[in-house]
């Protein structure tokens, strides 16, 4: 039988290939599942209420329930939209009470209740406080939430947690005193409220603290006292044992991972140098729960990688089974929620587009709820991350994931090497997990290579690593990012006069600072990017007002620092095209630093494009944003790289 020639390759330029990933898709993979809460029907049956962002419909936020039968139902139609602006980036804004969910609405800061019949009442009217992080007493027929409340001076906002009665929505005070106040939970029997706080000039992961105290029958605190974390070793997400006993993340060893407190002692019960929590630069960020008695899953990540465990806490050891598979093909692990006998596993992160996935205390997989993006593209065009080490500064090593370009059986002209996008995380003190995320998959289904790196100061590597960047950031984070460059450039796998540095926020900064001040990157692209740290340090909110302590060092005059790191006062030293995307509500970066930025750039000829949005924030919600960024960004990689065939 003649043999058929077979089709060959399709070789198309680097860059350029036809990626069914468009930017109206991306904007449909910003739709993200957030804070899952566990809500048991009169008949003890066990659903699940969670916070899902609608780009199309303006950027707002809905809540959506799925029944024990599997019925989902979406809880509040427009204009409702739930959030919270404690702490300015917020996080957790709903609760589940016997007479329905109540919630936050982000235009205003009221807080509402949804009944179980669809009507939707006041409780808390505007302007009264910020509330965030609800949860319900059950003995006392009322809510603890964290609050922020006004500074009749102008000043930063003042923190307490309060009570809110139920239904009046009477608010009183419980605890005040400390800067920050998260993560309120109370114990099975309603005796006893845990929290956790921190004080100025740390941030949660730097010093966070556990606290606990009795309730009494009015519901006061009686003798709050110090469990966990300091400034040496912090503490997050509490929670209490059917038994009473309160457990917790703890970092005394190097790693967050679990401890409790039994019989006045503080004793460890999972031994790891894996790390179990995070950055909680969200409230309500959860990734540890009880799934039954003896049992609790937690996220663990090592090097990057995150998996769900199951850990006996009686004997500290890991169950093996179906737990072990359960995450294998997941995406980056954002929250995790759990009730008895089941759990909710919110894979993705914001703006990656997010799945829900429901699972029993074996690890066995219940249901799952997708944003619409995981099946996008086809297995065969999935890029696929590959752990990357390499030698930085101070002898140091960094670490990051590589993603070669990727659609089908495309291929770049022989010879050639595709360019490359370097991707810097926010935060800082973030991490890049070995997600494949559709943003990423949005580069290399172009033909780019993908870096995305976790300099020093990420997070997932333990404290030693994260506290490398200490007075070190504008170095380290731009030098790893630039030895990562150099790295695969050296070894021939991406194209060294064609690549390109982007980020947001922090990553911004890093992004800007690596054009300013190496001759690396042909390109930059800043998302509400830090350029002037004077500003930053001048305009912050509450929540990082001091953070310029950890990032850039103590100093008795810190103003040469702040300008010798500074992208704005290093313009002049800028050559290469940069394209800014700024939301004009932002309150974390206000537009006024790109702006700044921007003009230098043009006085001196440089390149520039300038994204302006109205009504955005640090973080962009609106479809036509999303659009209009991704698609800004796609074409001026082309031009600037000069990827077009002609």
């Amino acid at each position: 039988m003649r043999r058929m020639p077979s089709t060959p390759a399709p070789v198309t330029a680097f860059g350029t290939w036809p990626s069914p990933l468009g930017p109206e898709v991306m904007a449909a993979g910003a739709r993200r599942i957030a804070a899952p809460t566990p809500l048991i029907d009169p008949d003890g049956r066990l659903g699940w209420v969670w916070a899902e962002s609608r780009p199309d419909e303006g950027g707002r936020t809905t809540l959506v329930h799925r029944d024990s039968a599997g019925v989902t139902t979406v809880l509040l139609d427009a204009p409702w939209d739930v959030g919270t602006r404690v702490h300015t980036y917020g996080g957790r804004a709903h609760a589940v009470t016997p007479a329905g969910v109540v919630f936050v609405h982000r235009p205003d800061g009221s807080l509402r209740l949804r009944t179980h019949g669809g009507e939707v009442q006041p409780l808390v009217g505007p302007q009264v406080c910020g509330l965030a992080e609800p949860v319900y007493d059950a003995a006392r027929s009322r809510l603890v939430a964290v609050a922020e409340w006004s500074s009749a001076d102008g000043g930063f906002p003042r923190a307490s947690l309060v009570e809110i009665a139920l239904p009046s929505g009477r608010v009183r005070e419980l605890c005040v005193g400390a800067d920050f106040y998260a993560a309120p939970t109370i114990s099975p029997d309603g005796r006893h409220l845990a929290w956790m706080q921190w004080n100025h000039p740390h941030m949660p992961w730097d010093a966070g603290a556990v606290y606990t105290a009795g309730l009494d029958a009015d519901g006061d605190l009686v003798a709050p006292r110090h469990v966990a974390g300091d400034a040496r070793a912090s503490a997050q997400q509490p929670a209490w044992s059917d038994a009473g006993e309160l457990y917790f993340l703890w970092e005394p060893e190097g790693a967050w991972t679990l401890w409790r407190e039994r019989a006045g002692r503080t004793e460890r019960v999972f031994a790891s140098d894996d790390e179990l929590g995070g950055p909680m630069w969200n409230l309500g960020m959860r990734t540890w729960g009880f799934v039954a008695r003896d049992t609790a899953l937690a996220v663990r990540v090592h090097d990057g990688v995150a998996r769900v465990i199951r850990i006996d806490v009686d004997s500290g050891a890991v169950h093996s089974g179906a737990s072990a598979d359960l995450v294998d093909d997941a995406p980056s692990i954002g929250h995790l929620a759990v009730a008895p006998g089941q759990a909710a596993i919110v894979e993705g992160w914001d703006g990656r587009g997010t799945a829900l996935r429901l699972v029993d205390a074996a690890g066995s997989e219940l249901a799952r709820r997708e944003t619409g993006l995981f099946d996008v593209l086809a297995p065969s065009d999935w890029s696929t991350p590959e752990a990357v080490r390499f030698a930085t500064s101070a002898g140091d090593v960094a670490f990051g994931w590589f993603y070669p370009p990727k659609l089908g059986d495309h291929r770049g002209p022989p010879g050639a090497a595709p360019p490359l996008v370097v991707v810097a995380h926010g935060g800082p003190t973030g991490l890049a997990l070995a997600s494949g995320n559709l943003p990423v998959q949005f580069w290399t289904s172009r033909g780019y290579a993908v870096l995305d790196v976790n300099y020093r100061g990420s997070t997932g590597f333990g404290r030693a690593y994260r506290e490398r960047l200490r007075g070190m950031w504008g170095v380290f984070d731009v030098e790893d990012c630039v030895a990562g460059a150099r790295h695969l450039a050296a070894q021939g796998r991406v194209d060294p006069e064609r690549m390109v540095i982007r980020g947001g926020s922090a990553g911004g900064f890093t992004a800007l600072a690596a054009v300013a001040f190496h001759g690396v990157f042909r390109a930059a692209a800043s998302y509400y990017g830090v350029s002037d740290v004077a500003s930053l340090v001048a305009d912050t909110h509450k929540f990082e007002s001091h953070y310029d302590r950890f990032l850039f060092g103590e100093h008795a005059d810190p103003t040469p620092v702040w300008r010798e790191r500074s992208p704005l006062h290093a313009a002049d030293r800028i050559a290469v095209p940069v394209i800014f995307f700024q939301g004009l509500d932002d309150p974390a970066v206000p537009p006024s630093q790109t702006e700044q930025m921007v003009a230098a750039l043009r006085g001196r000829g440089v390149e520039v494009e300038y994204r302006a949005y109205p009504g955005e924030g640090h973080g962009f919600r609106r479809a036509e944003t999303i659009i209009d960024a991704w698609t800004r960004e796609a074409a001026f990689y082309r031009r600037v790289l000069a990827l077009d065939p002609a």
